[in-house]
């Protein structure tokens, strides 16, 4: 995991990163969840940066909490995720 990564995002007490979800809205009212590895209060115009302009972004209460086995994501990375 790379400092940049742990500065952007929350770090729980054990060490392990919480990474903000945003849920996306498709206009057919499909929904999709995403992880933005930035700033909580930047997630969701970071997630709007990479769909299309009539979907709705909106920031859950989950986040996606990682550890250093986990699969690695960089700082600034937007991902479609399947929970």
């Amino acid at each position: 995991m790379t400092p940049g990564l742990l500065r952007s995002c929350v770090v729980s007490w054990d060490g392990r990163t919480k990474i903000p979800i945003v849920e996306v809205t498709a206009p057919d009212g499909h929904k999709s969840l995403w992880v933005a590895v930035v700033a909580k209060a930047k997630a969701v115009a970071a997630v709007k940066e990479v769909i299309p302009p009539n979907y709705v972004a909106t920031l859950t209460k989950q986040r996606l909490t990682i550890s250093r086995k986990s699969v690695v994501l960089r700082r600034g990375e937007v991902r479609r995720i399947g929970l």
